[in-house]
C-alpha cells in the first residue's frame, strides 16, 4: 500500500511537466547564412557571415561567382539561388536551373561578370522569415534590398556586380534598409522612348526623332524632318525609378537618293556621336555640336 502510495505521487509530481514539453523543439535561434563570392584578379574570398560584404567596393572588380550556404538552426528550410551571367544570362534558361545550399552559381576561370541574382528560402518553414540581399552594382552603387526570390542587379546594360550583403530575418520584420530599387532595367526606359517625338519649336513638321527597336538594332531617325537616316544607338545610363536617362546615337546610314533613274539609293555608313536626354518631363533633349533641339511626343 505504501509502495503505491509513492508511485502515485511521482506521477503527480510529473504530470505537470509533461504539459511543458513540446513535442517539437526547435532552437531559438535564427537561421542564417554565410556566402563567398569569386572576384576579378582575386579568386575565391573567404566565407562571410551574415550581414558583412562579400566582394570588393570602389575597385570595379566584377563577381564571376558565389556560394551561399546556409544554417538551418533546425528548421525546415532549404536554399535556392540563380545568377545572371554575361554572355549566358538567367541560369534557368539553361541547363543548370537553380542552385542550391553551397553550390556554386555562376562561373569559374571564364571572365564572365554576374549581373544580377535571385535568392529564395526553401521547405516547409520558408514562410517564416524573409531572406534579403542588396548588391553593388557598376556605375549604380549599392541598389536597394531585395527579398524572397525578386532580382537584384540590372538588366541590358551590361553592367557588372561588385559586392553583394545577405541575410534572414524573421517574415514580417523590417527591411534593413530601402526596398524601393533593387534592380535597374532598360525595358521601362525603351518602352518610354521608343514612338515619335516632334520638334517643340515645328510640331506640324514630321517626326524630328522616330525611335523604334531595342540597343544594337537599327531604328529609325528623322531629323529636322528631311534626311532620312538609319541609326544605332546605346543605351548609357537610366534612373533606377525608370523615368529619366541617356543614350547615344552612334552610327547611323544615311540613304542618298539615286542619282539617276538608272541608279539605286546608296548607304552612306557615317559614324557619330549624338546624346539624347529623357527627361522627367517626357521631353527628349539632343545636345551635340551643331544642334540642340527638344522633342515631345
Amino acid at each position: 500500500m505504501r509502495r503505491n502510495m509513492e508511485s502515485l505521487l511521482v506521477f503527480l509530481m510529473v504530470l505537470p511537466m509533461l504539459y511543458l514539453v513540446p513535442t517539437v523543439v526547435k532552437a531559438d535561434a535564427t537561421p542564417s547564412v554565410s556566402y563567398c563570392t569569386h572576384v576579378q584578379n582575386v579568386g575565391w574570398q573567404d566565407y562571410s557571415p551574415q550581414g558583412e560584404m562579400s566582394g570588393t567596393e570602389g575597385q570595379g572588380l566584377r563577381l564571376e561567382g558565389i556560394r551561399i550556404a546556409l544554417n538551418e538552426s533546425g528548421y525546415d528550410l532549404g536554399l535556392e539561388y540563380q545568377t545572371h551571367i554575361q554572355n549566358i544570362g538567367w541560369e534557368t534558361d539553361t541547363a543548370k536551373g537553380w542552385t542550391t545550399s553551397n553550390g556554386i552559381s555562376g562561373t569559374q576561370g571564364m571572365g564572365y561578370r554576374l549581373e544580377a541574382i535571385q535568392i529564395r528560402l526553401t521547405g516547409a518553414d520558408a514562410d517564416q522569415f524573409d531572406i534579403y540581399y542588396k548588391v553593388h552594382a557598376q556605375n549604380y552603387g549599392w541598389l536597394d534590398w531585395a527579398k524572397n526570390g525578386e532580382e537584384a542587379g540590372t538588366a541590358g546594360f551590361g553592367y557588372r556586380l561588385e559586392g553583394i550583403y545577405i541575410k534572414i530575418l524573421p517574415a514580417g520584420s523590417e527591411a534593413p534598409g530601402n526596398v524601393d530599387y533593387p534592380f535597374v532595367s532598360t525595358n521601362e526606359f525603351l518602352n518610354k522612348i521608343k514612338g515619335n517625338w516632334y520638334s517643340i519649336k515645328n510640331p506640324s513638321t514630321l517626326p524630328g526623332l522616330k525611335i523604334t527597336g531595342n540597343p544594337y538594332e537599327e531604328c529609325g531617325l528623322l531629323w529636322l524632318g528631311s534626311k532620312y537616316y538609319e541609326c544605332r544607338y546605346r543605351i548609357i545610363f537610366v534612373a533606377k525609378d525608370g523615368k529619366s536617362g541617356t543614350f547615344e546615337a552612334y552610327e547611323q546610314n544615311y540613304y542618298k537618293p539615286p542619282s539617276s533613274e538608272n541608279s539605286n539609293w546608296q548607304k552612306v555608313p557615317v559614324i557619330i556621336s549624338d546624346i539624347y536626354q529623357l527627361n522627367e518631363d517626357n521631353t527628349i533633349s539632343r545636345t551635340s555640336k551643331s544642334y540642340k533641339e527638344t522633342f515631345r511626343k
